[in-house]
């Protein structure tokens, strides 16, 4: 299988700019799809009668397709050109949008979802390989923190504009909005988006993708059986190990691997990973629990639970913008260590207060998590990334997206069955359904905390380190 390559078309400099805005809006467009089910997933509950760890599969599913889709970018983005990717992402998340809009039942629903869920897969890395192709180097973790602002961004006004939707005319409308901006993404590349990169003639190792696509599938239902079934999730989480193994060492076996994995052989560089997923696990973790927290405890529309969240998601995609500049400026340190700080503390004072129903501290407390949340993320994979030569950024970027969307599969998975258990556990207690919610809450909260704390840990020894490399 040789490559070939195909004369890359340059981009003007006068049209850089309105092709990367048109690359941010596209991520931002998929990040608010992302979060549009969280507001309404009660009243689907109520209107297809499935309990919250069946529901959480329209995140959790969601996530692990564009974990699929991101994983195999790097053979899409080398035999497609950037054009023809884009507008088959709009398509797929067009079609996906009318479909959930008429869906009948949840079989239905769930996979027009999924659909979504291949757009979404493929605008998130296309955006960070455009950026990547057209950024200048030494602005490099500027231009990717505005990327992940922008994906920052989209969740933060998705939660609202759904719940708004939602709360005046029903769950079903929450698609409608990103619909249109599909359809409105798709007419502007058709002006100003140009291909970028270099094509092949590589062929698609579909034995990879079906390991790869099973191994994740286990991985995140493990994790959620753990909280009701230790034995299901044991032997599940055996079954992905096995599954995510073989493919691994498939890929160093291919000429063209899928996912090539060399990297994280990397003592500088798989650190920055685990760090990316442990800061996705926090975001899109609460992001899923505190709509479920607000509207369960409290009784509160969707329109009210979006609006208490989006102050935090706002200050979120500020952290982002300030420590993509801090990270260009100083490097990782002190910065990874004071962001998940933040988020460790945050988190722990959630858990011990949100049992208490104090709304407005819990609130507060949320803003402390996004905040450190914003300083790490971007800055995670922009140290994981200098940490390789040029030659293998592609490679990089293509393990460091598909860890976070992994880690955006795992989070819901695990924290939902969290609640749901420890909810359940207190209700037969004899605790009111709006404290047993509550009490569900703090008690993934609290795990959450514990994994946080880790990547605090982790940050500090990698941050230090990186900071006495580089200098």
């Amino acid at each position: 299988m040789g490559s070939k390559s195909q004369q890359q078309v340059q981009v003007a400099p006068s049209a850089t700019s309105a092709f990367l805005a048109v690359m941010y809006i596209a991520a931002f467009v998929a990040a608010f799809n992302e979060n549009i089910i969280n507001v309404a997933l009660h009243d689907i509950m109520a209107a297809f009668s499935v309990s919250a760890i069946t529901a959480q599969w329209l995140v959790s599913g969601y996530m692990i397709v564009t974990s699929i889709f991101t994983a195999i970018m790097a053979f899409l983005s080398g035999r497609f050109s950037t054009r023809k990717l884009l507008f088959f992402a709009c398509g797929c998340l067009v079609a996906g949008e009318v479909l959930c809009l008429v869906a009948p039942t949840f079989t239905v629903l769930l996979p027009s979802r999924i659909l979504q869920a291949a757009g979404s897969g493929i605008l998130f890395p296309l955006m960070m390989n455009v950026v990547l192709s057209c950024a200048p180097r030494e602005k490099l973790g500027l231009y990717l923190s505005l990327g992940g602002a922008c994906i920052t961004l989209g969740p933060a006004f998705g939660p609202v504009i759904s719940g708004l939707m939602c709360t005046l005319f029903g769950w079903r409308a929450v698609f409608v909005v990103p619909l249109v901006g599909g359809v409105v993404v798709a007419a502007a590349a058709a002006k100003l988006v140009r291909n970028v990169g270099e094509r092949s003639n590589t062929t698609l190792d579909i034995l990879s993708v079906a390991l790869l696509a099973a191994g994740i599938t286990a991985f995140v239902y493990s994790v959620g059986e753990f909280s009701t079934n230790v034995m299901t999730g044991i032997v599940t989480l055996f079954a992905a190990v096995v599954l995510l193994g073989l493919f691994a060492v498939r890929q160093l076996k291919l000429e063209h691997p899928v996912l090539n994995v060399r990297p994280m052989a990397s003592v500088r560089f798989w650190p920055a990973c685990l760090l990316v997923v442990v800061s996705m696990m926090t975001t899109f973790s609460m992001s899923v629990l505190l709509p479920l927290y607000f509207e369960g405890a409290y009784g509160m529309t969707a329109l009210v639970a979006g609006l208490l969240i989006l102050p935090a998601i706002a200050c979120n995609a500020v952290t982002s913008i300030v420590g993509g500049r801090v990270m260009d400026a100083r490097g990782a340190w002190p910065l990874l260590p004071v962001g998940f700080a933040l988020i460790a503390v945050g988190q722990t004072a959630i858990s011990m207060t949100a049992a208490s129903m104090n709304i407005g501290v819990v609130v507060a407390l949320t803003i402390v998590v996004y905040a450190g949340v914003g300083l790490v993320l971007s800055p995670s994979q922009t140290a994981g990334l200098e940490t390789l030569p040029a030659a293998e950024h592609p490679h990089g970027t293509a393990l460091l997206n598909t860890w976070n969307m992994i880690a955006a599969s795992l989070g819901p998975s695990l924290f939902i069955g969290l609640l749901s258990s420890s909810a359940a556990v207190a209700g037969a207690t004899g605790v009111a359904a709006d404290v047993a919610q509550a009490i569900g809450f703090a008690a993934a909260v609290r795990v959450a905390a514990v994994i946080a704390v880790v990547g605090f840990a982790v940050s500090l020894v990698y941050a230090r380190r990186e900071s006495h490399m580089s200098h």
